[in-house]
């Protein structure tokens, strides 16, 4: 089992929450991407970002060269004002990927299953049997073959549980309620799937844990979106969403 994850801070929170502080519109997020330094000025001096791709063509940002293997990247759905309003104009930071993708995994003793695994519990331990292979699972010498396609930009633990990568899962929803306070809903879902969202002015943010599609179910990923409300058209104005917090906990019940 092992877990990447992104040096994602206070500071990228920041910057991702920002994008929900104006329209949704092309020439704002376009030129929020450039001075946040996640996309770069053609030459004529208009931002080069290559809206569209989605997963399938992400957006690089960073200083490591390409040689360098996967980096920060965003995923970047239809561009803003072509959105069909079931959100497809979306900015996506994959965040954290864990390995293997949950039901691959071997069992917990006692019956117990990823989903139950707690770093507080020392006797958090998979079964092994003789054979060297974890009862049930994943031969204990098989590797995370994508691995090498990352590059350094990512930190390798490569002992993490399941445990670790959903504490990293609470630590950016910890970073994200410091700037918009509590989440609107929060929804849990088969296949250790779980989303936390927040709304402001027809724009949504949401922490995303799941199946990774990029990698074709290898990985599980953590990521922050985002993009319009599935009934919102972006269009923002007054902020409904008090920074600290008040009006998202009041519609939180």
């Amino acid at each position: 089992m092992a877990l990447k994850t992104l040096r994602v801070g206070a500071a990228e929170i920041r910057l991702l929450t920002a994008l929900t502080d104006g329209p949704w519109d092309r020439s704002t997020i376009e030129n929020a991407l450039v001075r946040q330094g996640w996309a770069a000025e053609a030459p004529d001096g208009r931002p080069a970002v290559e809206w569209g791709g989605g997963a399938a063509a992400p957006h690089f940002f960073g200083t490591d060269p390409p040689s360098a293997g996967i980096g920060p990247r965003l995923e970047l759905g239809a561009a803003p004002g072509t959105d069909d309003g079931q959100g497809a104009s979306f900015v996506q930071l994959p965040c954290a990927l864990f390995w293997p993708a949950f039901g691959e995994e071997p069992p917990l003793p006692h019956g117990r299953t990823a989903q139950d695994d707690d770093l507080e519990d020392p006797e958090t331990d998979y079964d092994e049997d003789e054979d060297g292979e974890e009862d049930g699972g994943t031969d204990l010498d098989e590797a995370d073959d994508l691995d090498g396609e990352y590059g350094p930009a990512w930190h390798r633990a490569p002992d993490a549980r399941r445990a670790h990568f959903h504490a990293e899962y609470a630590r950016l929803s910890g970073l994200i309620r410091a700037e918009l306070g509590a989440p609107l809903r929060s929804t849990s879902g088969e296949m250790d799937t779980h989303e936390e969202t927040w709304e402001r002015a027809g724009l949504s943010l949401t922490l995303h844990r799941g199946d990774d599609l990029n990698t074709y179910s290898h990985y599980d990923v953590i990521t922050v979106r985002v993009g319009p409300t599935a009934a919102g058209d972006g269009s923002g104005g007054p902020d409904p969403l008090d920074r600290d917090g008040s009006a998202a906990m009041t519609a939180a019940g």
